[in-house]
């Protein structure tokens, strides 16, 4: 039986508990010496760290789990760092989506404290860095599994069989949200880079059904601005359709930001830090 309708909606605002900066980098010397450091401890959440910079990546290194393996042999055969800051700048910009995500919900509701907007980029990259590995410590197995479940379904068929867990899932969310905290959740389509994934925070649920829903979510490719997530069962029960207004599908660059299909994306988790 479906739940009865119900909304929660935190009092987040996204224009101020939000950057105000976009997730879009360019190199530093910050960056670049906390992958150094990464590599060098060769922890097994670092040999994914440059694949999967940020979910959301914007021309950023999206090389694949070959890419990503050659990175970890790379440490693995004691490379100079200099051989690694060399290979990463082929890329020109990345992403730290899970990193800028998980820090809002940590300053969040921030009553006593400068408002998330009012932070400058600068000062926070190593926080950022230190967060994003935190997040993809705890999801990036699960961002795998899903993945190939979904890239590798038999035929083109555009709704992923996860109405079961997807069920789950708003119960989580919603269960997070009713003891007052933000959720963090990560994004899952059928882009052909697995690394093609990306992080945000609901602080919002509009519940209808068991599989039925709209998330409010706060993007950190969209400063300022509420996004959302809505979802619902497939004609075949067993499966859901995602639809959102955060921009997915292909870019101007040729490869896809989550979904190889504009507004659509598969699953989505809640991510336990």
């Amino acid at each position: 039986m479906d739940p009865m309708p119900s909304l929660i909606l935190l009092p987040f605002e996204p224009s101020r508990d939000g950057f105000a900066f976009r997730n879009a980098f360019s190199w530093t010397e910050t960056d670049l010496t906390f992958l150094a450091q990464q590599y060098r401890t060769l922890t097994s959440g670092a040999v994914g760290l440059v694949g999967a910079l940020g979910g959301g990546v914007v021309g950023g290194p999206l090389g694949g789990l070959l890419g990503a393996g050659a990175a970890g042999a790379f440490g693995r055969a004691g490379v100079a760092d200099g051989l690694l800051r060399s290979a990463v700048q082929r890329w020109p910009s990345f992403g730290l989506c899970g990193g800028m995500a998980l820090t809002a919900i940590e300053r969040w509701p921030g009553t006593d404290r400068v408002p998330t907007s009012a932070l400058e980029l600068e000062p926070m990259r190593a926080l950022l860095w230190r967060r994003q590995q935190r997040t993809l410590d705890a999801s990036l197995s699960t961002f795998a599994r899903f993945w190939a479940r979904v890239r590798f379904m038999p035929g083109n068929v555009p709704h992923a069989p996860f109405a079961q867990d997807l069920c789950r899932q708003l119960d989580r969310i919603q269960h997070t949200l009713s003891g007052g905290r933000p959720a963090l959740i990560g994004l899952v389509g059928d882009a052909p880079d697995p690394f093609a994934l990306h992080q945000v925070v609901v602080f919002g649920i509009e519940r209808r059904g068991e599989v039925s829903a709209t998330l409010s979510v706060y993007d950190p490719n969209a400063p300022g601005q509420t996004r959302h997530i809505v979802t619902r069962p497939a004609p075949d029960r067993r499966r859901t359709c995602l639809t959102t207004d955060m921009p997915t599908g292909p870019m101007p660059t040729g490869r896809h930001h989550i979904s190889t299909r504009a507004g659509e994306l598969s699953h989505l988790f809640q991510i336990d830090i």
